[in-house]
């Protein structure tokens, strides 16, 4: 299994998870930067075309734990759990935002063993999937966070098991030492030989002792920086223009849920949000500051097509965007500088969604320059 490791970020919630509750709120957009307003006048880079393979793949930050996922838990004792479950790369699968490597990009891990259904990847199943996994995921230096937690949630040390014989799902998120461990369980058989809790325990020992034992370093990956106050802006002036929509178009954005996926998200200036006409849904944004190793890791996994690369008017020399649709989304991907950001826009909303990409793209980056 691949180590997803460094300073990288996350997403939020998850419906087995004690420790999340998602708040949505319409907001000035998704990072604390967003009263940064676009001003006009600056210089436009001149059109790259599209870039028919990649660049050599960047280097992915290290985890800060000094293990990766098979150090971190056996396959063994997964498989005692579940005898389906397998180690498989988190990363690997096509329902993936930049936000959701904002563990990775903060130094932890994201891990998981599971029976290679498909999941949204917070360990539930997708619709008809019938998945069953096990997502331990452990995010260093999270002890300023962590007291926020506790305050809203309680302290639950032992965790807990839940369920009937339609569900089944273990939960535990702890403090050790100054990591957080978030540990997930969900869609397992029952045994006759062992109760829920008796099964989870030895995953919870084996995990917390690994990483008790290790020697946590604080090596910054050498990206990220500030939130960009181009990313998740919240007049939609961009989206209006592209999608031809009116003044009732809006940014959502999430508000709050703390969990281990939020704290990273925080920590790794991760930005995600939606865009709206009331309830309606128009596009989607994610965006990872210094995240365009990520995308060099999609384009590895061959999730994203380096033959869907396209030229989008203003990219600048060595910036890159990728184009893929279908009748789900039409996905526009593009690394900015360091960056990666994800543009989805809904075909079911926005007609012709590949030609409202293409505008929506060619604001985007004009935006992003006008505030560089």
């Amino acid at each position: 299994m691949g180590m997803m490791t460094g300073r990288v970020g996350a997403a939020l919630a998850g419906a087995l998870a004690t420790t999340v509750l998602l708040v949505a709120c319409t907001s000035g957009g998704g990072s604390p930067d967003d009263d940064a307003v676009p001003t006009a006048g600056s210089t436009t880079p001149a059109t790259s075309g599209p870039a028919t393979t990649p660049p050599p793949a960047a280097d992915s930050p290290v985890t800060e734990l000094g293990v990766d996922c098979a150090g971190l838990l056996a396959a063994g004792t997964a498989t005692a759990f579940d005898a389906s479950w397998a180690p498989r790369d988190h990363y690997d699968r096509d329902t993936v935002m930049p936000s959701d490597y904002a563990i990775a990009q903060e130094g932890g891990l994201s891990c998981t063993w599971n029976d290679g259904a498909s999941s949204d990847g917070k360990n539930n199943p997708t619709e008809g999937s019938g998945y069953s996994g096990l997502l331990v995921q452990v995010l260093p230096h999270a002890g300023d966070v962590w007291p926020q937690f506790v305050e809203i949630y309680g302290d639950d040390p032992d965790g807990r098991c839940f369920g009937d014989d339609t569900f089944r799902g273990c939960s535990f998120d702890q403090l050790v030492g100054d990591t957080w461990v978030s540990i997930l369980a969900s869609g397992f058989d029952p045994s006759a030989e062992a109760t829920p809790e008796q099964r989870f325990a030895p995953v919870v020992a084996e995990v917390t002792e690994v990483v008790s034992s290790a020697d946590v370093s604080d090596d910054p990956w050498p990206l990220g920086g500030p939130a960009r106050p181009w990313s998740c802006v919240a007049d939609a002036a961009v989206e209006r223009e592209a999608f031809g929509a009116g003044d009732d178009l809006f940014v959502l954005t999430p508000g709050g849920g703390w969990s281990v996926y939020a704290a990273a998200w925080s920590r790794a200036v991760a930005t995600s949000c939606s865009i709206l006409a009331d309830t309606t849904p128009y596009s989607d944004e994610s965006v990872l500051t210094g995240g365009a190793w990520a995308l060099d890791q999609r384009i590895e996994f061959g999730l994203v097509d380096p033959d869907t690369a396209v030229s989008v008017p203003g990219l600048a020399d060595g910036d890159r965007a990728y184009r893929s649709c279908s009748a789900d989304a039409c996905v526009t991907d593009l690394v900015l500088g360091d960056d990666w950001v994800r543009l989805t826009v809904d075909p079911g909303t926005v007609p012709d969604a590949e030609a409202a990409s293409g505008r929506l793209a060619e604001g985007y980056v004009a935006r992003a320059a006008a505030t560089a």
